[in-house]
């Protein structure tokens, strides 16, 4: 037994070639990316499993894996990671293949399968360790450059020198724990919230043809006259490949932030509520949920838009409509802009042409005011509108892999 007196002692600092903050699906990319050029990586995560949004947010299809087409079949815009992590998912249990949304495709997969093959894939890295349940509390730096991260565990505070960090935190924690400059939209200005839950137990073949579109108008009925809380029927669904199981994403609008002090708790609080409002409404009135229950709801809310860096360039709509390369480019995506804004239905989306695609450049992850640093995901250096494009999983995927290796080349440099 270990004795301990209420002040913790910080445990023995330890050195990396590259610390990833996050195990989003950036950060496991960056991880394992600078892992396989042999630099000694450590990946941190606060959860108690990798993947993010991805499997934290319950997000439940890859969104940003394929080029534009009206017809014709899925073709993948990146190798690498992306495509690596896309063929072992559907070689696993419940796997279903690229499903066409829009003038485009989707990926669907189970959360719980892709945060399993997440610690596969970092198992099997020798130079790569993780640390669950861990949250970067600090960054240091010295003349300008990062050196390494403070974290606190539930065993006590650790220190952790670094020659690069990537952030994949999704909301720039270690870019502004490092003083670097970052920006964040005020809350009426961001893209709205959604929290994904599954109900079980439901008539899905009473969903087919203009059925669902029948009972989310009811919901938008009952909303209007107080039977609902407001904002329950920004809503969407899709019946899995799994009987009676019918996955619902929940946009997150009108929330009274000031009621619930911070816009993370609000969210967090009116989804819970409204999922069970909404619950007890069509299991009510509707026969096809009479026997429906929920039956796992995302551990967090899904963030479309936070902090993010300030970088030697900020991606913006031109450059994603126009389809812009660059001499720098790390990574080729083609998802539309998507924007889920406050007093609107569902997303709004602009399409690149078909067959179109732009680069991401490597200067969008590099922060301006500190060397060593290097972002991914969505917290890179862009406009709301441009990250409406690039903040999907599969971008995120490409970003982090660019980042991992530009972080182990920078930590390879003196």
């Amino acid at each position: 037994m270990t004795a301990g007196r209420g002040s913790a002692v910080t445990m023995p600092s330890r050195r990396y070639d590259v610390v990833v903050t996050g195990g989003g699906t950036a950060g496991i990319a960056a991880a394992v990316a600078a892992a396989r050029t042999g630099a000694r990586t450590l990946l941190i995560e606060r959860y108690g499993f990798l993947g993010g949004m991805a499997t934290a947010g319950m997000v439940g299809t890859i969104c940003g894996l394929y080029l534009t087409r009206a017809t014709g079949p899925p073709e993948r815009l990146n190798g690498g990671l992306g495509a690596e992590i896309a063929d072992r998912l559907a070689r696993l249990a419940g796997s279903e293949p690229p499903l066409r949304r829009g003038r485009t495709f989707v990926l669907p997969y189970v959360p719980h399968e892709l945060a399993a093959l997440a610690d596969d894939l970092t198992v099997a890295e020798p130079t790569l360790d993780v640390l669950l349940h861990g949250y970067v509390v600090g960054v240091g730096t010295n003349a300008g450059r990062v050196d390494g991260v403070r974290i606190a565990t539930w065993e006590g505070p650790r220190e952790v020198e670094a020659a690069a960090i990537v952030d994949a935190s999704g909301d720039a924690i270690a870019a502004l724990a490092a003083g670097a400059p970052t920006e964040t939209p005020d809350v009426d200005a961001r893209q709205l919230c959604s929290l994904v839950f599954t109900w079980q137990g439901v008539a899905v073949e009473a969903l087919h043809g203009g059925a669902s579109l029948a009972i989310l108008r009811r919901v938008r009925e009952a909303e209007s006259t107080g039977a609902l809380p407001s904002g329950s029927s920004d809503l969407s669904w899709r019946p899995s490949a799994r009987p009676g199981e019918v996955v619902v994403k929940l946009a997150l609008g009108a929330l009274d932030v000031a009621r619930h002090g911070s816009w993370l708790t609000a969210a967090e609080r009116e989804g819970r509520r409204r999922v069970g409002a909404i619950g007890d409404f069509l299991r009510r009135e509707v026969p096809a949920f009479a026997a429906a229950f929920v039956s796992h709801v995302a551990s967090q809310v899904g963030v479309r838009e936070s902090r993010r860096i300030v970088g030697r360039h900020c991606l913006t709509r031109e450059d994603v409509l126009g389809g812009r390369r660059c001499d720098d480019g790390v990574a080729r995506a083609a998802w539309p802009i998507e924007l889920w804004r406050e007093g609107t239905t569902g997303a709004r989306y602009e399409y690149l042409a078909d067959g179109d695609w732009y680069d991401v450049p490597l200067r969008c992850l590099q922060p301006t005011g500190i060397a060593r640093l290097v972002a991914a995901g969505r917290c890179i250096s862009g406009t709301s509108e441009a990250l409406g494009s690039a903040r999907v999983i599969g971008t995120c995927l490409a970003t982090g892999e660019a980042a991992g290796r530009e972080a182990a080349r920078i930590a390879a440099t003196p």
